[in-house]
Formats: C-alpha cells, sequence, structure tokens
C-alpha cells in the first residue's frame, strides 16, 4: 500500500493529508475528514457543517452519498485519565450529538450544508432514509473494549450509531476505500451485529470475523443470488477486509476509476455539450462511486487496455460492463477522433446500451486514446428511450459483440 502522503497525489481530487497541531482536537477532527475523503472524496464529504443556529456547528463531519449519510463526531483524549472510563464519558457525549444531528437533519431543520466541490447544496431529507452515526474516538490506547456493551444507550438511539477507535477508522477507510466499499462494510456490520461483539482498538480481528460471517449475510440480504454471484461477491469483500487487496500488484488499474471521479465536475463551460448544471456533475461522481475496489481495478485495467489497443490501431474502442442486480449498463470508450465526434459516439453508444440490455439507466465514460490524456467526457441516461431514437437505433447493427460484454 502507498504512503498516505503519495496517495493523495496519485488519487487525483484529494486534499493534503492534514498535520499534527493546532487547538485541542483539530487534528484528530481533520485527519477523521480526510480518512472519509479516501473513501468518499471531497464530493461528498462535508467538513464541520453548520448547525441551526449562528456559529453553531451540526457535527464533526456529515457523509452524504447517494441515499446514505454517515454523522461524524470525533473526541480526542487528552491527560492522563483511564482509558475504559473516558471513552465511556466521550460516548455518551458524542451519542447526543450525534442523536441531535440526526434529529436537525431529519426534521428539516438543516435546509442547506456547504460543500468544497459543490458549493452549497440543498438538504432534502426524505433523499437519505439511511442515516448512520459514527463516533470516533482517538486515545493512546491499545486497550480493547466491547462499545455496544460498555454505552447501552447506543441500541436505544432509534438507527445505527457505531463506535471506532481513530485507528479502527483508519484501517476500515484504507481497505474499504470506494464509497460502495464502505457503504456496504457499514451495511454488514449492522447485520452482524446480531451475530457477535465487535471490540473498539480492535478492527484486524473485528475484519476476519466479518469475512467469515459475509457468506450467510450476503444469502440472505441479496436476493435473488446465484451461487456463483454470491460466491465472487464474498470474494470480493474477503479480498478486501484481510487487505490482501492492497497488496495486489493490480491495484494501482483502479485508480484509473478514481482519477475520473475526481474530474466528474472538471468541465470546460467553453464547450457545446458542457451545459449541465453541477449536479450532474455529483451524479457521475455518485455512479463510479458505487463501484467497489475490486470492480474498479477490473475495469481500470481493461480500460487501460482499450486506451492502447485504440492508440494503435486509430480506432475507437469499447466494452459494456452490466450490472443485472442493479439494472444498470456502463460503457468505457476509448477514441483517438475529435472532441466533438467522440461525443457523438458517446451518446449512441450509451443509448444503445439502454436498448441491448433493456435498462432505464445507463451510464458511459469516453477518454483519450493512449494513456498520456486524461480528458474525459460523460454521460448519465436515465428513463426510457423515445420511439424516435429506438426506431433510429434498430435500423443500425449492434454494435456490441460478445467481446465487447458485461465484464
Amino acid at each position: 500500500m502507498l504512503p498516505e502522503e503519495e496517495l493523495s497525489k496519485l488519487r487525483f481530487g484529494m486534499s493534503e493529508v492534514p498535520q499534527p497541531g493546532g487547538q485541542k482536537g483539530d487534528y484528530e477532527e481533520k485527519v477523521t475528514q480526510w480518512f472519509l475523503e479516501r473513501s468518499f472524496f471531497r464530493d461528498f464529504t462535508y467538513r464541520n457543517p453548520r448547525g441551526k443556529k449562528k456559529g453553531e456547528e451540526l457535527a464533526d463531519a456529515v457523509v452524504l452519498f447517494d441515499d446514505v449519510a454517515f454523522l461524524v463526531e470525533v473526541k480526542a483524549q487528552y491527560g492522563n485519565h483511564d482509558a475504559i472510563a473516558w471513552a465511556t464519558e466521550a460516548s455518551l457525549k458524542a451519542l447526543k450529538q450525534v442523536r441531535a444531528t440526526h434529529d436537525s437533519l431529519k426534521t428539516g431543520a438543516i435546509k442547506k450544508l456547504q460543500n468544497e466541490v459543490y458549493g452549497q447544496v440543498e438538504f432534502d431529507p426524505a433523499k437519505y432514509p439511511n442515516m448512520y452515526g459514527l463516533i470516533i474516538l482517538a486515545q493512546q490506547t491499545e486497550e480493547s473494549f466491547d462499545a455496544d456493551e460498555l454505552i447501552p444507550e447506543i441500541k436505544d438511539a432509534g438507527f445505527p450509531v457505531f463506535v471506532f477507535s481513530l485507528k479502527d477508522i483508519e484501517l476500515i477507510t484504507q481497505r474499504f476505500d470506494t464509497a460502495g466499499d464502505f457503504v456496504n462494510f457499514i451495511e454488514c456490520r449492522t447485520d452482524m451485529r446480531r451475530l457477535t461483539q465487535f471490540r473498539v482498538n480492535d478492527e484486524e480481528n473485528n475484519l476476519l470475523e466479518m469475512a467469515e460471517l459475509v457468506p450467510a449475510i450476503y444469502a440472505t440480504r441479496i436476493q435473488p443470488i446465484t451461487q456463483e454471484v454470491l460466491t465472487r461477491t464474498v470474494e470480493s469483500f474477503r479480498l478486501a477486509a484481510t487487505g490482501e487487496l492492497l497488496e495486489s500488484r493490480e491495484w494501482r488499474y483502479g485508480l484509473a476509476i478514481d482519477d475520473m471521479i475526481a474530474r466528474a465536475h472538471d468541465l470546460d463551460p467553453g464547450l457545446p455539450w458542457n451545459h449541465e448544471p453541477p449536479s450532474d456533475s455529483a451524479e457521475v461522481a455518485r455512479f463510479l462511486g458505487w463501484l467497489t475496489r475490486y470492480r474498479r481495478i477490473r475495469l481500470g485495467k481493461r480500460m487501460l487496455d482499450k486506451c492502447l489497443l485504440s492508440e494503435s490501431t486509430g480506432e475507437p474502442q469499447y466494452f459494456t460492463h452490466y450490472q443485472k442486480s442493479r439494472g444498470v449498463v456502463s460503457v468505457f470508450i476509448a477514441t483517438p477522433q475529435s472532441r466533438e465526434e467522440r461525443v457523438k459516439l458517446l451518446h449512441y453508444l450509451v443509448n444503445y446500451a439502454m436498448l441491448h440490455y433493456g435498462t432505464g439507466m445507463a451510464f458511459g465514460v469516453v477518454t483519450d486514446a493512449g494513456v498520456s490524456g486524461r480528458s474525459y467526457d460523460y454521460m448519465v441516461s436515465r428513463g426510457q428511450l423515445t420511439d424516435e431514437a429506438i426506431e433510429f437505433l434498430k435500423s443500425h447493427e449492434s454494435p456490441f459483440t460478445d467481446s465487447n460484454e458485461q465484464l
């Protein structure tokens, strides 16, 4: 795994790694925000959002991704207090703050949140039915404990709340370093609470236990599911949870997808087809954000192959990725064509993919041939094709062959 400083430079769009210093607790808050950014990028990480009153803080961080919201409170221990006694007191205080944040968001008391990338964003509580509280304890101790047992009030919060140490959240966001991976981790952790106990400051062992329990969880939660898909999904989780995926020599291929997310909002307004509002860029980032690291590696590697092939042949190269469970198809294209021509190709292939797979949701990205360029154009399409579009597409031979189809 790369050092954090090098990672932040490679994963384009990340902020710099925070450095220790400042007032008590400042560094711990900032580094927690950075860890969350590692999984969610700046697009979905809201740092120290404002509360209802002027000068009031809603939370240390809020993450809003698709239909999920994470409400984060960070507590840092200074002084020689007993570690468990301090953790109990700090967790109770943080729990009260997390519940207040939950109430403020759910009741609509908070209308807008400030985002580093998109500026002021309207907040609609109806869009975030799945809310989770994250309490992060920063203390210099190796002593582990069961937070649900130590602080039984957590079970009465009315929504899932988890307690992690700063060391825990660092490990979690390192291994589950995409939005799709992190959300899946939390969902699995929620389901597993009835099966076992997880201890704060012992995340390495917690993750190994989760890898053992996840087959039964997936078999119940993901229905219908074939044995082949179940086996592949379980293995993907195991590789991430154990850290084996980080050691893969192919890990860097996934950075190609990370780069697309980081540049989704970096559009040239001078180009005639870039007339969409900023929310469309967030839609692109959200769409790609659901791709797990395991899937990003595979897609990134294939995309690189297409870029090299397009450069050598002088012809457009592309492939599709169909997620039947979500009813979503993606088209990845590399071409040496002019920007205007490649955008036309993008729209044609995305529309044909919707027809070909019979789905109402599609995503497409087109980039330069070769590996030197990082210029992207995107398209997200939802809904049904018009009768005219279907007639036009059917008048052409399908551009998709077996070699182009799903990974």
